[in-house]
């Protein structure tokens, strides 16, 4: 089943802030479209473990490879753009569903 993209998020590294207050003047009003500003200094690593769900390995392979694409864009653009699937919590919680 293939997802539908429901939001479009910019993030723009912190050395265009030109570029960033030009992409919140173009999209403001537009509930489809996030603009934020990267503001990370470094890889920043946390561990919870209360009330956190258990992941499985491939979900957090997957979730590793994204955060590197994004990383990539940020290097070579200066700016990455992600797109945010449709969650349809309902679905999630029914029975047989693979959330």
């Amino acid at each position: 089943m293939a997802e539908t993209i429901r939001r479009l998020l910019f993030i723009v590294g912190s050395k265009r802030p030109d570029f960033y207050e030009s992409l919140r003047r173009t999209f403001r009003g537009d509930d489809t479209v996030q603009v934020v500003l990267d503001r990370r200094r470094g890889e920043r690593r946390r561990r919870r473990r209360s009330g956190r769900q258990s992941v499985t390995r491939e979900q957090r392979g997957a979730d590793r490879r994204e955060q590197l694409e994004i990383q990539r864009q940020l290097r070579s653009r200066g700016y990455a753009v992600v797109g945010v699937p449709f969650w349809d919590a309902r679905a999630a919680l029914r029975p047989g569903s693979r959330a």
